[in-house]
């Protein structure tokens, strides 16, 4: 097998390799401390708290989706059940029929709020408490602005699954 030219250089696979098991570990210890504290995956919990800082506690699917970078189809299954939960509902637009809004309930609240503070202290832990302020500012400038190049590109909850032949 030959490797694809350009290749990446001993040091861009030494980056990718630290950002991809950095965010893969930190990722899997909290999806396991979110199971254990409030019966919700990682992904689950990130929806909940995505949907707390809508205007009213309520966001759009379709913002939903481009802002954790899932599919609709994905993000229809994890709010639904979410909402079997009783922790979300979800409600026609005001103004856009086509549109689907979701609802934090009083227990979806409830559960941002017994859920974080295991959450937080763990990505504390194994992350903030492991760099400098200065790295940290750094590791955020460089991210934040590869994100914002990245957030121009189409979203992913535009492109439909293919069938498999």
């Amino acid at each position: 097998m030959t490797i694809p030219d350009p290749a990446v250089t001993p040091a861009e696979m030494r980056a990718w390799a630290a950002i991809f098991e950095t965010s893969n570990t930190v990722q899997y210890a909290a999806d396991r401390e979110l199971r254990a504290s409030v019966g919700l995956t990682l992904a689950q919990f990130e929806i909940l708290a995505r949907i707390r800082q809508g205007q009213d506690a309520a966001l759009r699917m379709t913002d939903i989706a481009d802002e954790l970078t899932v599919s609709r189809s994905g993000l229809t299954y994890q709010v639904g059940k979410l909402e079997k939960r009783g922790l979300v509902e979800r409600r026609p637009a005001p103004g856009d029929e086509r549109s689907v809004m979701v609802h934090l309930t009083p227990a979806g609240v409830a559960c941002l709020e017994a859920g974080s503070p295991g959450y937080v202290r763990l990505v504390r832990a194994m992350l903030f408490d492991r760099i400098s302020k200065t790295d940290l500012e750094t590791v955020t400038d460089i991210l934040g602005a590869v994100r914002t190049q990245l957030r121009t590109q189409p979203k992913r909850s535009t492109f439909r699954r293919s069938r498999r032949p």
